[in-house]
């Protein structure tokens, strides 16, 4: 094989050549702009666009931050305010919160801003138009450069995509296992521990499962019912069912919850049975983020839950405790206020809030006080909220959460907000105190109201799903120019909301959106025990993915996922943080050539929208197609130039 010289990773400094070496490392499509490629309808888009980019920054960016240099971690006290975040004092000073952000009467007139902006018709038409090149410059690249980058990718010596680190960053940790692997786990339960107390009323599973009329002939596929069919598709509430197998909800949480008699142990066993593949990398190099759930339906869930994640479990096959060093947790908080509404007396949402984040803050401020929680949350990345987004909910309001004591499901991005707020305040504690910090990775965009997705633009570092991007070209581009997460289950979608022939993910891979593939349950959605490997596999056959293409894919996996520094300079690159062309070839399998071409085209993109917003769109447009016009003819002549003889062909005077 003939090596290739990969182009250069950026721009030499001022007055530095690029290498020669960098002219010939791919071909380029290069758009000639002519006259009338700028109108003040794209001026007034651009505008928008920065308009909307600013609101992100405000937020996700953190731009309200004040001074901190005053802050000292020692001597803090906490309050829940009646606005339903958090607030810190010093004990000294009880009248001065030191961790104030943006309130809900701010955001709310924010969020309805990015939504007037994101539907305006300028706005629209312009990020359709710049997807669609984006769209068409990627085939162009893929035609010009598909055999090129196939070339390189062959030259990577020592790795291949399987080699490779794959992270499954949206996975809930009670669908983890394979319906093949749970079938098999309970049948052994079943055989070995039948005389085992399962319940309160002292039923052991042996007689749990006699009275239900079931036997070791019953421990088929089949008959748990767990896989998802043609019933799940628009319901979420039968999604939900296929939880509980043999549609009993009493074996849901014998084997799947922590909450029982046996305190979750046969859930921690098959959790460490999921584990155990990553680890030992059977098939394929991967690790993953699953996700366990807190309700805020009681205080006490957070060291329920810490003390099952820690403690070191001596059963199974795999005893210890419920970590691994190829896996991360997320805690998902299903918005669930309509339940919690019937079960409590006169509740208000802040009760919710407080439940969620007050065991949070206190095992920040005094872990020796609240040690289960304090160390669980050394191993915790992130935050997900999760349900189904198709419900009916109220529209966004400055409503105060203790004032909110009605059943009616209160606006999506009403709840993002308040979970975004609260983890704002404890993150920052946090990083002051030298902690890890919790990044917020929602599902959006899965169903319902497309705008869910402007809130998550607002907010979070990256989403889950987000398949309703194609219905919302603003938003899509913004997502594009942000480089916004997006793991996107397509298996999942199937079953539940966008078939696999309509599914977008190829079209916003093509495109350029930071998107990856995740396998979200994969005892309904896969047949396979490697259910992250057959999701790249059905993802390649039914998109038509090159190798290049699914390598890429699963380096954005470790991109978006919340894995450690040092790990993610291990599996993709000691400079990865300086952009996708500082990573390592060798490691990501990505040949540079494509890295060079997203990193060109997101550069231009950012370029162009900053200048026409400025209104210089027309006075650079003048320029280029003067600088085009040269290049044009600087071309016809070095063809011209190298014919003998210049032949007659229709047209050639139009060259």
């Amino acid at each position: 094989l003939v090596l290739l010289d990969p182009p250069a990773r950026e721009r030499p400094q001022d007055g530095q050549a690029w290498p020669e070496r960098d002219s010939l490392s791919f071909t380029r499509s290069l758009v000639f702009y002519g006259a009338g490629a700028v109108t003040s309808e794209h001026e007034q888009a651009c505008r928008f666009v920065q308009e909307a980019r600013a609101l992100r920054e405000k937020y996700f960016g953190q731009a309200y931050l004040q001074d901190e240099s005053a802050f000292r971690t020692d001597d803090l006290e906490y309050s829940f305010g009646d606005n339903g975040i958090l607030q810190l004092f010093h004990k000294d000073n009880k009248t001065e919160n030191l961790c104030k952000v943006p309130t809900i009467d701010e955001f709310v007139p924010d969020y309805n801003r990015l939504v007037e902006v994101c539907s305006s018709g300028a706005m629209r038409s312009y990020c359709f138009q710049r997807l669609q090149m984006l769209s068409s410059a990627f085939k162009m690249h893929i035609t010009a450069n598909g055999a090129v980058e196939n070339r390189e990718q062959m030259n990577l010596l020592g790795t291949d995509f399987y080699r490779t680190m794959k992270v499954d960053n949206h996975i809930h940790c009670a669908a983890a296992a394979s319906a093949k692997m749970f079938v098999d786990f309970v049948r052994n339960k079943l055989e070995s521990e039948g005389e085992t107390v399962v319940l309160e009323d002292g039923k052991t599973l042996q007689q749990v499962f006699t009275d239900a009329g079931l036997d070791c002939e019953h421990m088929t596929i089949d008959a748990f019912n767990v896989l998802a069919d043609y019933s799940v598709y628009q319901r979420f509430d039968n999604f939900n069912n296929k939880y509980s197998p043999f549609q009993m909800a009493q074996m849901r949480r014998i084997f799947l919850k922590v909450d029982n008699v046996i305190k979750g142990r046969y859930f921690a066993e098959l959790t460490k049975a999921v584990l155990n593949r990553h680890e030992k990398s059977k098939g394929h190099n991967s690790a993953a983020e699953l996700r366990l759930s807190i309700y805020g339906m009681e205080r006490r869930e957070w060291k329920q839950l810490a003390i099952w994640v820690m403690t070191d479990w001596k059963g199974g096959d795999f005893p210890g405790p419920v970590l691994s060093s190829h896996n991360r947790w997320l805690i998902q908080v299903p918005r669930l206020w309509r339940i919690y509404h019937r079960k409590k007396e006169n509740p208000s949402f802040q009760d919710m809030l407080e439940n969620l984040f007050i065991p949070m803050i206190e095992a920040t401020l005094d872990p020796e006080g609240h040690p289960e929680v304090a160390s669980f949350l050394e191993h915790v990345v992130g935050f997900d909220s999760v349900d189904d987004e198709g419900l009916p909910e109220e529209p966004s309001s400055c409503v105060r959460p203790g004032a909110w004591r009605e059943e009616k499901n209160p606006a999506y991005s009403w709840q993002l907000y308040h979970l975004w707020a609260n983890l704002e305040v404890i993150n920052r504690l946090r990083k002051l105190k030298g902690l890890n910090t919790f990044s917020f990775r929602p599902h959006a965009g899965e169903t319902g109201d497309v705008m869910h997705l402007a809130s998550a633009y607002m907010l979070c570092r990256s989403i889950n799903h987000g398949i309703n991007l194609d219905r919302q070209v603003s938003l899509q581009y913004l997502y594009y120019l942000d480089q916004v997460g997006l793991s996107i289950s397509p298996l999942s979608n199937n079953f539940l909301f966008r078939k696999i022939t309509n599914n977008p993910f190829p079209k916003l891979f093509t495109r350029g959106l930071n998107v990856t593939l995740s396998t979200d349950d994969p005892l309904l959605f896969h047949m396979s025990d490697d259910a992250l490997l057959e999701e790249y596999s059905v993802a390649r056959a039914s998109f038509d993915l090159s190798m290049t293409d699914v390598s890429e894919i699963a380096r954005n996996s470790i991109l978006q996922s919340g894995f450690e520094d040092e790990l993610k300079k291990k599996w993709i690159g000691e400079n990865y943080e300086r952009g996708v062309t500082f990573c390592d070839e060798h490691k990501t399998h990505v040949p540079l050539i494509r890295a060079k071409f997203r990193a060109e085209h997101l550069a231009i993109e950012h370029m162009l929208a900053t200048l026409i917003a400025e209104g210089k769109g027309n006075s650079v447009l003048r320029e280029m197609m003067v600088q085009f016009g040269l290049a044009r003819d600087a071309h016809r002549n070095i063809l011209l130039e190298n014919f003998s003889e210049v032949p007659q062909f229709p047209y050639h005077n139009q060259i």
